[in-house]
């Protein structure tokens, strides 16, 4: 891409970084209250971000799904975040980068998209509390996702009308609004489960 073309996009990546930067702070502080909390099962204390039953940092820690791949899910998302920020910055700073490193990045963002809108949703429904972290870190992916898809959007794999199609909706402002519908679906769902 070269920074003719690339100037339009700068909004775009100052939210993956700006969505990298929230979303690894976040997993970073989730990843210290975990040791934290591992090293208190003795004799547990509230942690921090153990703010009611309903938002529950310690409660969360306990399940597998805060571990599914065997290690902290925060340790997962410190290193996805770190590698967004670092495309990001690439991006902001660089006269090109490839199509194929942005796909790459749209990949993983597109897999932390689906790997946490399970988690969340494990978390509200099957735990029973969440934790705010999560929330946050979440937040960073739905930004980090918003970013490259508008970026990416003439590069995707997919029919030229489609690719057209999709253009035109985001010259509308469509996907943001698509975005913060899906946002608010999970602030709908964690309503129905803690407030009814």
């Amino acid at each position: 891409m070269k920074k003719s073309n690339q100037s339009p996009f700068k909004p775009y990546l100052f939210a993956i970084v700006f969505g990298s930067f929230i979303g690894g702070a976040a997993s970073f502080m989730q990843a210290i209250e975990r040791i934290t909390w591992g090293e208190q099962l003795a004799a547990p204390k509230q942690l921090a971000c153990d703010l009611s039953g309903s938002f529950s940092c310690s409660s969360v820690f306990g399940a597998w799904q805060s571990s599914v791949f065997g290690f902290s899910n925060s340790l997962l998302c410190v290193a996805f975040f770190a590698v967004m920020l670092g495309f990001g910055l690439a991006a902001l700073g660089a006269d090109r980068l490839s199509k194929n490193a942005r796909l790459v990045a749209q990949f993983f963002s597109l897999f932390f998209l689906a790997f946490g809108a399970w988690y969340i949703s494990q978390t509200i429904f099957v735990v029973g509390s969440l934790c705010i972290y999560c929330i946050a870190c979440y937040f960073g992916v739905i930004l980090i996702n918003w970013g490259w898809l508008r970026i990416n959007a003439v590069d995707l794999p997919l029919k030229k009308s489609i690719r057209d199609g999709l253009q035109r909706s985001f010259s509308r402002g469509a996907d943001t609004f698509l975005w913060i519908l899906y946002s608010l679906l999970f602030a709908f769902l964690y309503y129905l489960k803690f407030s009814l």
